[in-house]
């Protein structure tokens, strides 16, 4: 996208996705739970019940990878949309070496912290057979799946890299005009994909024999917005199927229906989300809705190398916290003030790791 102006909106995008995602994991290590809180209330203030409902969103924000899923597709496909001669050997070195070195930190990471846990805790996710796994992104297919459970948000890149050897392919059924063919293909793909998941070989749901639909999506909407085919949308097209789409998702979730079900109608939410943000016209005068944009356009620069480490610095922390207080957090407040610790520290990586990387492996392609 370097040679294209910034699409700033992808930024927020991305900060709400990487948001969503911090809400929905820091409850694993680092709160008591709903269920805890509803059963004994008597064990708990008043405040703790009272701000316990702050939580109620955070479990259907699992779905919010989705919308990563999107604006992958669209940030991939955004430089190419009009270019009928891309370089697929610059393009696969680039994908590589923006995303593999930070990930390879990251598994470093997450094995020492890991390492750490099980000497001072006895932590039981530690399993070093996992870690090669993880490092030759092998970690979703058979023989058994070998993600490492104290960062098991790693099991996207395997599937970020399917996605990008796959975008050869979905360019060029875009580029000769094809591209009802390519839905075809990839949506039997994903049908069987969700066959095969239910005949018992559950891995497939994990790679992008399920996936790639939601991705493509991404991909066509950076066509539409090449076109300016998006600025013009009426909100009165995207407003009501977006609240649609989110009813519908959110009644999934409740009354759970089949899974790839719950995972249609949360794309479809997204994708409204991604053409309502992609479309928006209205700059806000209003000074905290201005400063939330700014944090989360902020957050969503910085949203891999988050996204990276957030898990095991969540489980760090939470061993921490019960080594003092001798339980989890009971008032969710303090639960989501921990959110303000891995965000710097997730900006640290982003300075040392993968802000580095980003421009050596660019200066690197340029200069072959």
């Amino acid at each position: 996208m370097s040679k294209l102006k910034r699409v700033a909106s992808i930024d927020f995008l991305r900060g709400l996705s990487c948001l969503g995602i911090l809400l929905y994991h820091v409850r694993v290590d680092l709160w008591v739970g709903w269920r805890e809180i509803s059963n004994f209330p008597e064990s708990y203030t008043a405040f703790e019940r009272a701000v316990a409902w702050l939580s109620v969103p955070a479990p259907f924000l699992g779905y919010a990878i989705l919308l990563f899923f999107l604006i992958s597709g669209f940030c991939i496909h955004y430089p190419f949309a009009e270019n009928s001669h891309p370089n697929w050997k610059a393009y696969i070195l680039r994908r590589f070496l923006r995303i593999y070195p930070p990930y390879l930190v990251a598994v470093v990471l997450t094995a020492a912290i890991t390492y750490f846990c099980h000497l001072f805790w006895s932590d039981q996710t530690w399993d070093p057979g996992r870690i090669w796994r993880v490092l030759s992104l092998t970690q979703n297919y058979p023989p058994d799946r070998g993600q490492f459970l104290s960062n098991p948000s790693l099991w996207t890149i395997p599937l970020e890299m399917e996605f990008y050897l796959l975008y050869p392919v979905a360019f060029i059924f875009f580029s000769k005009l094809k591209s009802p063919f390519l839905w075809v293909f990839a949506g039997g793909l994903s049908i069987w994909g969700v066959y095969l998941s239910n005949q018992g070989f559950a891995w497939t749901s994990f790679t992008a024999l399920f996936f790639w639909p939601v991705w493509l999506l991404g991909a066509w909407a950076a066509c539409l917005y090449r076109k300016n085919k998006l600025s013009n949308l009426s909100y009165v097209l995207i407003i009501p199927p977006l609240l649609l789409s989110l009813g519908l998702a959110l009644a999934s979730r409740l009354q759970d229906w089949n899974a790839w079900v719950q995972y249609l109608l949360w794309a479809c939410f997204y994708l409204c989300l991604l053409f309502l943000t992609l479309s928006w016209r209205n700059n806000s005068s209003n000074s905290l809705l201005r400063a939330l944009y700014r944090f989360l356009s902020w957050l969503g620069k910085i949203s891999f190398s988050v996204y990276l480490v957030h898990f095991p610095l969540f489980k760090l922390f939470g061993y921490l916290h019960i080594s003092i207080f001798a339980e989890k957090p009971a008032n969710f407040l303090v639960s989501l003030g921990y959110l303000c610790l891995v965000c710097p520290l997730g900006w640290l990586f982003y300075l040392c790791v993968e802000r580095p990387v980003h421009f050596w492996s660019r200066n690197r392609i340029r200069a072959k």
